[in-house]
Formats: C-alpha cells, structure tokens, sequence
C-alpha cells in the first residue's frame, strides 16, 4: 500500500516538474522552458546524491565524487543549453520549424502560388510577422481575399501569432 502511494506521489511531483515545459513551450517562453528544465535536473541530482550515498554505504567511497562530478557535468549541460536558448531569443531568433509551418500553410491555401518571403519575429510571448506571397488573382478584391484567407490559415497553425500581415503581389505570367 505505502508503494502504491509513494509511487502515485512521484508521478504527480513529475508531471508537475514537467507543467513548465509544457506551458513554456505552448505560450513561447524560453524562460518558463529553463524552469522546467531546472526542475528536472533538481529531481535528477537528488536521486544522483541518494544513489552516491547508498554506494558509499556499500563500500564503494569513490561513488560520491564520480556522483559528483556527473552532476557537475550535468549542471554545465543545463547551463549551456539555457543561455543558448535564451540569448538567442533576445537576438529574436526564431525557431525555423516555425517558418516551415507558416511556409506551409500559405501554401495550402487556396489562391496562392508562391511564396516570396516570410518574417517571424518574438515580441515577449508572442510572435509577429508577415509574408510576401504571388497570387493568379484577377483584380485587387481578389488578391486581398486570397490574403486574407491566407492569413487565416497562418493564425490557424501558430496560436501565439499577434500580428500577421500578407502582402499579395501578382504571380510572373
């Protein structure tokens, strides 16, 4: 019985270790992500100390410094991983997984046959952005409608997009 509780209380403490990551990712917090990040490797360490300390017991005294110096490394790791994410957001890099999903989805859209460029940029949580696209749109009504639907389409991929303007220009006849 305490096995079974003590087993249902680890997996609540993990999937609460695990909400900043998966809220980080969703809203685009690179900050919130690092928390999570840091949460696990919090749990990680412990166990790791447990672990040195039992091999100590054992007879084994070189345990605790090996344990020690894989947290060390792990640690270094985390800390790597953390500034590279978080320097690159504030040079407003953008995930390229991020252009690839805009990219496709102007391009499922109806009305569109190319695409001249696409803009993404991180504002805090939120992205902004926009596209050039060319269009076989008749007249102007039209072109702007294929825009609008288009930018539908973008907003429909990424949820924490604010801003998207798409400019349509006339396809090479």
């Amino acid at each position: 019985m305490a096995d079974r509780r003590r087993s249902g209380r680890l997996r609540r403490q993990r999937a609460c270790r695990n909400l900043p990551n998966r809220v980080g990712r969703k809203i685009g917090s690179a900050a919130l992500v690092a928390d999570g990040v840091h949460a696990r490797l919090d749990g990680i360490t412990s166990l790791s100390v447990v672990l040195g300390a039992i091999g100590v017991l054992l007879g084994f005294p070189i345990a605790d410094p090996i344990i020690g110096l894989l947290i060390a490394i792990s640690i270094l790791i985390l800390l790597g991983g953390t500034a590279k994410s978080v320097g690159a957001r504030l040079m407003d890099a953008v995930d390229p997984g991020l252009i690839d999903r805009v990219e496709r989805s102007l391009t499922h859209t109806k009305g569109v046959t190319g695409i001249r460029s696409v803009k993404l940029r991180w504002v805090g949580h939120r992205l902004l952005g926009s596209a050039v696209i060319t269009t076989n749109a008749e007249n102007l009504r039209d072109a702007t409608h294929v825009a609008e639907h288009a930018t539908e389409h973008v907003r429909g991929e990424l949820r924490n997009l604010d801003e998207f303007v798409v400019t349509p220009i006339a396809a090479d006849r």
